[in-house]
């Protein structure tokens, strides 16, 4: 576990300006007054805990195509219908503590159509308002069933910096990761009317591992 905790870590690649940050301030602390060295070492165990990459798998999905899992850990802190904006009907709102692992997964296979990254506030990622007022990136994505859902990653007031890797045009199945979120933010995704959903209210959930819903009709 250990070891697949550190080969996997994402602070080498998507965290690296930190950890330079990190050795830098060990070895000055270390030289002018060692025992805040010792904060220093604690800061570089939590981050290296932050930036973990689970291996997450969704049993369902192997049998059940109809399946969409949730792209995040976290609390859903609101479940929206009607017009949720971008033409869809429903969106799912996760708040993600800094204790929450960070990684973004696919929630269904297909294809990303476009990303549009947006620069914005760092309002509180827990406030309704942070979804459309603070930073965010939407990942569209084109399932194989020919239906259209997108994932909204958003920053807050300490997560201030949105990565990911994946591109339009990729081909990508469930569970893939794509991007993270550094220290506490949001992700949301929005839905068709076609989605029945399986998640309700305060419930907490596990990203690439909790089944978010399944598509209405069989395909």
């Amino acid at each position: 576990m250990l070891w697949h905790l550190l080969s996997t870590n994402l602070l080498w690649s998507q965290g690296f300006t930190l950890l330079m940050f990190i050795i830098g301030a060990w070895i000055l602390s270390f030289l002018i007054y060692r025992p805040l060295s010792y904060l220093v070492v604690l800061f570089f165990v939590f981050s290296v805990w932050f930036f973990r990459l689970p291996q997450r798998m969704c049993a369902e999905c192997d049998y059940d195509k109809s399946v969409i899992v949730c792209p995040a850990d976290g609390k859903i802190v609101d479940i929206s219908f009607g017009d949720v904006g971008h033409g869809f009907d429903q969106k799912v709102s996760i708040f993600l503590s800094v204790l929450d692992a960070h990684v973004q997964w696919i929630p269904v296979a297909g294809t990303i159509s476009h990303i549009d990254y947006h620069k914005g506030a760092f309002n509180v990622a827990f406030l309704p308002k942070s979804s459309k007022l603070n930073e965010h990136n939407d990942v569209f994505i084109l399932a194989n069933n020919g239906k259209r859902i997108m994932v909204r990653q958003i920053a807050g007031t300490i997560a201030r910096r949105i990565c990911w890797w994946a591109h339009a045009g990729d081909e990508i199945k469930v569970g893939d990761t794509y991007g993270m979120i550094r220290f506490g933010s949001r992700v949301e995704i929005f839905l068709p009317s076609d989605v029945s959903l399986s998640v309700g209210l305060g419930q907490m959930v596990y990203g690439g591992q909790t089944v978010l819903g399944r598509w209405n009709a069989s395909w």
